[in-house]
């Protein structure tokens, strides 16, 4: 038996007749005044984590394997994203199925205190690197959707390498003071779980409850929402310029509908990530400050064992979202896995395309998959490679005088903007031919061939020439004939 002072979680109660002290391991006394609980409730824990741990151990699984075996796949920024499933696969398989499901089923925690004390140090490492994954994740979707030209310069492999490191370094900091006096793990709500001690009111205890939720819990929430907010604004100020972009260039075949749907789809997740998140977690967060500065009566065992399985929840949400909503990963795994895509089939990767009629001829300018739309891969850039296509000299001329005549038709009040380029830009041959550079613009779905149209006459010196010994000839004939 442990003896120490009144105020410290370790002291065990022995004159009481509660079901607890026939346990051989410490149960806290504040849970002692409240009845037993059902037998209902122990059979939908373990049932429910049942489900959520298998179902997050096999999802998880699924983006290691997909996020690792597939080149397509293997960018930094997914780096973050197997991190996270390392962190979630973990923690669904040690504090999930099959640990937890097996001691509500047994009503009691059946591993004794060491495992107990393991259990709680693992749940406190990969639950804190997944919230703090989360945070890394935004900060890189961040720098991507608002600084896309950068975003391959800034978010190297080992810039990201390092960020894993600091999530690491931070999630086992937060982690191990409880096994140095700064709190303890003990069981908690049904008895069948082992987490930090949220009960004990002693000063070191509180210090770090406060140093946890602030560090631990908020400060990643803010970051999250911080980075969110940014997303949404740089979204809603690409689609204005997007819209502007084709006014000015009168593009017939702008689809402004599927841009608009991309956008709210973007939208969408991040506020669906948002949610989840403090779903998860602010309940489980709330309880335990409720311990510790408000009333202990509202603390029941059902009261903190609901945030619990909340918690957990989360390791089998975060790959559904993230991952199944990647669509490089949704053809990944549909091409080596297809029997999870049963149900719901890869879609084709938006893309937002802006055309154009050039004298009838349509030239695609670009097709640009959007860094946004595809969240979780922004290392694509753009490279400027001397592809040089030869086009005739008089078909362009006819182009270029064809291309005015429309766009002044279709809007009288349009003002066609002329475009000047540098000396040399334009190399003719001699031949009436002249080179017109290529711009490749690779995304994450391939590359795409701009060819972009200078809107200048080019006059081949050549031919000048010729024509000015055309007309000495002329005028010397004139002259002889005159004399």
């Amino acid at each position: 038996m442990i003896t120490m002072s009144p105020e410290h979680v370790t002291e065990r109660v022995t004159n009481t007749t509660h079901l607890y002290d026939t346990y051989d391991f410490f149960i806290h006394p504040h849970w002692k005044q409240f009845p037993p609980v059902s037998d209902f409730w122990f059979y939908f824990v373990g049932i429910y984590i049942g489900i959520v741990g298998i179902t997050g151990v096999v999802g998880n699984i699924l983006v290691i394997w997909m996020f690792t075996t597939n080149k397509k796949l293997k960018t930094p920024s997914n780096m973050l994203i197997v991190n996270l499933a390392l962190s979630d696969l973990t923690f669904s398989a040690v504090n999930g199925f099959p640990l937890k499901s097996i001691s509500a089923f047994s009503k009691k925690w059946v591993f004794g205190m060491v495992a107990c004390e393991l259990y709680g140090l693992i749940g406190g490492i990969f639950g804190f690197m997944s919230i703090s994954t989360l945070a890394a994740i935004s900060i890189d979707r961040f720098i991507c959707i608002t600084k896309p030209l950068q975003a391959a310069r800034i978010m190297t492999r080992k810039k990201a390498f390092i960020m894993i490191v600091v999530v690491w370094t931070w999630s086992v900091f937060w982690s191990i003071p409880p096994l140095f006096g700064f709190g303890a793990y003990i069981p908690e709500g049904f008895q069948t779980s082992c987490t930090f001690d949220y009960i004990t009111k002693s000063t070191s205890n509180r210090i770090f409850i406060i140093g946890m939720y602030v560090f631990g819990f908020l400060m990643p929430c803010l970051i999250i929402i911080g980075c969110y907010i940014q997303i949404l604004k740089a979204i809603k100020a690409h689609g204005k310029e997007m819209t502007r972009m084709a006014d000015k260039l009168n593009a017939e075949e702008a689809d402004k509908s599927k841009k608009a749907k991309a956008e709210m789809k973007i939208a969408k997740i991040a506020l669906m990530l948002i949610s989840l998140f403090i779903l998860s977690w602010s309940p489980y967060a709330t309880i335990a400050l409720i311990a510790q500065f408000g009333s202990p009566d509202f603390v029941t065992p059902l009261m903190s064992e609901l945030p619990v399985l909340l918690a957990k929840t989360s390791a089998m949400h975060n790959p559904l979202v993230y991952a199944l909503s990647h669509p490089r990963f949704r053809a990944a795994l549909a091409e080596k896995a297809p029997c999870f895509m049963v149900c719901c089939p890869p879609e084709k990767t938006p893309t937002s395309t802006l055309s154009r009629h050039v004298a009838g001829r349509t030239a695609s300018q670009s097709s640009v998959t959007s860094c946004a739309t595809n969240m979780s891969d922004c290392q694509g850039g753009i490279q400027m490679q001397p592809t040089p296509t030869t086009v005739n000299h008089g078909d362009l001329v006819k182009d270029l005088v064809g291309a005015l005549v429309n766009m002044a038709t279709q809007n009288a009040n349009h003002v066609v903007q002329p475009v000047y380029l540098p000396n040399g830009v334009l190399h003719s041959n001699g031949t009436g031919i002249i080179t017109v550079p290529q711009v490749n613009v690779i995304s994450g779905q391939g590359h795409q061939n701009a060819a972009f149209v200078p809107e200048v006459e080019t006059v081949d010196t050549g031919k000048v020439n010729t024509d000015k010994e055309k007309e000495n000839d002329n005028v010397t004939s004139k002259d002889a004939v005159k004399v």
